[in-house]
Parts: C-alpha cells; sequence; structure tokens
C-alpha cells in the first residue's frame, strides 16, 4: 500500500513546486538550515505587531463571550481518580464519544458565563477553529512562513489544520502534555506555533529535542516521560529546548521530533497552530477548518494554494 500511497502523493503534488529560490532571502535560508539541522526555528519578525492586540480581543470576544470553542469539551472536575484510572493511565488518548459516555464532557447548555465555565468544569484547554478573516488567514499563511515551510518541504504543502488552543493549568497530563512524535506523515510533516500571549515557564512552555528528527531512539510507543527523554537529553542542555517568548513569535517545528506542550501553573497560554502535509487528492478526511470563497478570493496567489479545495465553501 505504500508505494501507491506515495505515487498518490506524488501525483498530487503536480505543479506546486515552490517558487522560492535559495539566496533571495538570507533570513529565510538561514530557517531552512537550522530546520533540517535540529528541525526547529523560532521567528520574531512580528513581535509587537498591533494586529496582535487586534487578535487577542477576538479571541477573548470568541472564548469569554461568544463561547465558540469546541464542544463537548473535557471537564477536570467531573474526573474520579478511581473509576478513570484507565483513562488516566493513557493520558486520555481516547475519542469524544468515550468521553461522553463516561459523563467526563460539558456542553454548551451548561455555560452560564466563562467564570463559571471555569469554576465548575476546570477545562485543561479549548480550541477554537480560525476564521474566514484576514486578520486570521494572513498570520496564519504569513509570507515568511509559507517560504521557510515550502522550502523546507521541497514543495507548497496544505494547510490541513489551523485552530488556536488555550491551555489552562492542569491536575492531568493530557496528551500533548507528554513528550511525543505527531505521525500525521512518515516525511512531510512541518507545525507552525503562533504564541497569542507572553509564555515563560509558568505559563506553559513549549519543548522541543534538536535534532530528534534524526534520531532512531523513541519511537516505540505513543508517549515518553520525563525520565525516559531526560536520560537521553538531560533537562537543561543545550538540545532540550524550552520556548519562553513574547506574545508575536512564531516557532516553526518538524514535529516528527520528540516535543511537548508544557502545563501552565497559573493564567492561561493562547497559541495558534497551523499543521502542514502533503497535498493529497485521495485524503477522505473531511476538513477541519472553513475558508469563505470571497475570503479565499482576496488571497494572495501562494496562500490559495495551501487551502485544499474541500475547505473552501460559500459565502
Amino acid at each position: 500500500m505504500k508505494p501507491i500511497k506515495n505515487l498518490i502523493e506524488l501525483v498530487s503534488r503536480i505543479g506546486r513546486n515552490t517558487s522560492y529560490r535559495h539566496g533571495t532571502n538570507p533570513s529565510v535560508d538561514a530557517a531552512v538550515s537550522q530546520l533540517r539541522d535540529i528541525g526547529f526555528v523560532k521567528l520574531s519578525h512580528l513581535v509587537g505587531s498591533p494586529v496582535f492586540d487586534d487578535m487577542k480581543a477576538s479571541l477573548n470576544q470568541r472564548i469569554e463571550k461568544d463561547f465558540e470553542f469546541n464542544l463537548p469539551c473535557l471537564a477536570q472536575t467531573k474526573i474520579d481518580n478511581d473509576r478513570d484510572q484507565d483513562l488516566i493511565a493513557k493520558n486520555f488518548l481516547t475519542s469524544n464519544d468515550q468521553l461522553v459516555e463516561r459523563n467526563l464532557t460539558f456542553c454548551r447548555d451548561d455555560v452560564s458565563s466563562y467564570d463559571q465555565m471555569l469554576a465548575d468544569f476546570q477545562p485543561s484547554s479549548l480550541t477554537l477553529p480560525i476564521l474566514s478573516d484576514p486578520m486570521y488567514y494572513n498570520l496564519w499563511l504569513d509570507p515568511m512562513v509559507m517560504e521557510i515551510v515550502s522550502s523546507y518541504i521541497g514543495f507548497v504543502p496544505h494547510m490541513t489544520e489551523a485552530y488556536t488552543r488555550r491551555n489552562f493549568p492542569s491536575s492531568y497530563k493530557i496528551m500533548n502534555h507528554n513528550w511525543h512524535r505527531d505521525t500525521n506523515h512518515d516525511k512531510y510533516l512541518v507545525k507552525a506555533f503562533i504564541f497569542f500571549t507572553d509564555c515563560d515557564i509558568d505559563t506553559g512552555a513549549h519543548h522541543y529535542i534538536a535534532g530528534s528528527i534524526h534520531d532512531s531512539r523513541f519511537r516505540d510507543k505513543v508517549y515518553f516521560t520525563d525520565q525516559e527523554i531526560h536520560s537521553a537529553w538531560p533537562y537543561g542542555s543545550d538540545d532540550h529546548i524550552i520556548s519562553t517568548v513574547p506574545a508575536g513569535t512564531i516557532i516553526i517545528e518538524d514535529t516528527r521530533g520528540l516535543h511537548k506542550a508544557g502545563i501552565p501553573n497559573r493564567d492561561y497560554r493562547d497559541l495558534g497552530f497551523a499543521i502542514f502535509m502533503p497535498p493529497n487528492i485521495f485524503r477522505p478526511s473531511r476538513p477541519l477548518y472553513y475558508i469563505k470563497q470571497s475570503s479565499h478570493y482576496e488571497m494572495s496567489a501562494m496562500q490559495k494554494a495551501f487551502i485544499p479545495n474541500k475547505n473552501i465553501i460559500p459565502g
């Protein structure tokens, strides 16, 4: 099956060669070189941009007033340490249907206010899809990000996922709080992280092991403990990258390398995600975000190339 899959992907990439040429932009060249070397690069060209004030206001409105986050959502207050030990042991790697069946979630009818939701349910995170709005897609598809990603991969990929997540303090390690490798694709997989809040150790810094994309270790299960990873890359070593960054920072990673999300000890962290993978005309997955035709029309030619046709809707 793998040769067939590779052939389908190759056909899907026809006409998608990147227009960027090495030497055009030294910053892009340096970023691509670093990605190939260690799998990680940090961009600061948007730090201080006023667009982040507007984005922060939009996110606060959508989360705290309009409750537009994805539901049902896991409620930490409903977790029973004895009854739910099986889920705790596997870091809640399960379906939403099972969480609902176990009465571990809350829904829209349960929410009367943002503060009430936090007090009654203590969510570890809230996830928002991006809006079909230039303020959103111009950040997720920032020109420098697109040049770096397409140059690193070698062709123009699709942005297959695009969302924002607000992370809160958590009493449990839930999925990506643990060290892991993303397995969406075995060869081409890049993720951009857009920080909408200042991030330090206490608000959930992002962690990455430099060079782990080239390391054959730690590939035999889904998640790994701090103790396992620190046995190979001690905490505080140069290869253990801890991203304490100001709002406006964008991190681009090959997330086939080892990484994890730090758990906030206070406040919260707002972080945008974009996942870039090869186009596949036969991939059966449903769209995970939508762009209206009117918005798609206003995009640059390169931005349009990143949007799968199935994600474009009337309007």
